[in-house]
């Protein structure tokens, strides 16, 4: 059995810990609430623009933009991978690695091409751990996207696509869905989903819409945008969805310890009484010699 000063000093670390750990708790819940205040203020602009979109390209027969293109055959494609710049939060990155490493075998498999641009450094050392450099690496915000890092992956994404180089975008990242659940997923950015808004045709029935300006040009304005928003409404549930693992994981981790100290009182009690009782005998001892 440990010695009493040895228990002492296990319980002074572990002490030490569970103050760590509680800070740590409350720092990922004070940016939880922030993440989930901004997707919550992203969601309904996000949601609007594509459905403004999805009225429009749903009327037209024809290709009146290049992020309208649908490719025949997906020949290579780009996987924007969203993980966490640092660790302690539980399973988040590793199930969203795990999605990753079974895209790369999918592609390797079928001949395609795969490209990735990370968010967070955890996805990007994932990466090179078998062998693949990503196209672009944005570490460092994770937790707090920055709005210029989103226009930088719009710009690639639309320009790849644009251009022929990408005939799929898409995301691979934890979907926020509470606090204890968060959803690895994968999306598909492009190509778009040319899906009409219900009752669409119905409302416009016999009804001739004239778009000012062209629709081109609308959609010109309208689908980069769109692309920027859904990239940044995806990032910031990636980041409320890492703040929750951290926050439920830095909880777990303190209940542990707490349990870890009650263990270790309750030694040191029994070792302290064995140690007393111990003393005990030696003196009954000492004096039933000296009789």
């Amino acid at each position: 059995m440990p010695t009493l000063a040895v228990i002492r000093k296990r319980i002074k670390t572990v002490g030490s810990t569970v103050k760590i750990t509680k800070a740590m708790k409350m720092i990922a819940a004070v940016k939880l609430r922030k993440m989930q205040q901004q997707a919550v203020n992203a969601r309904a602009y996000s949601r609007k623009i594509e459905e403004m979109v999805q009225e429009i390209t749903a009327r037209l027969d024809t290709i009146v933009h290049p992020l309208m293109r649908r490719p025949e055959e997906i020949k290579k494609g780009v996987v924007i991978l969203a993980t966490s710049d640092r660790g302690l939060c539980g399973g988040f990155n590793s199930n969203v690695v795990r999605l990753a490493v079974q895209a790369i075998a999918d592609a390797r498999k079928e001949g395609r091409g795969l490209e990735f641009i990370t968010v967070g450094r955890k996805g990007r050392d994932s990466l090179r751990r078998f062998g693949i450099t990503p196209k672009i690496d944005l570490s460092g915000s994770s937790g707090s996207p920055d709005y210029s890092e989103v226009v930088e992956i719009a710009n690639i994404v639309i320009d790849g696509f644009s251009n022929g180089m990408y005939d799929e975008v898409s995301f691979i990242y934890n979907r926020f869905v509470s606090v204890l659940t968060q959803k690895p997923t994968v999306e598909t950015v492009l190509p778009l989903n040319r899906v009409g808004m219900p009752g669409a045709e119905e409302e416009t029935a016999g009804v001739k819409v004239i778009y000012e300006p062209s629709i081109g040009e609308i959609l010109s304005s309208l689908l980069p945008r769109m692309i920027e928003s859904r990239i940044y409404h995806t990032l910031i549930e990636s980041a409320a969805s890492e703040h929750a693992a951290r926050m439920t994981s830095m909880d777990s981790a303190t209940n542990n310890a707490k349990d870890m100290i009650d263990h270790l009182t309750l030694v040191m009690n029994r070792a302290r009484q064995s140690a007393i009782t111990k003393e005990l005998m030696d003196i009954v001892n000492g004096a039933e010699a000296m009789r």
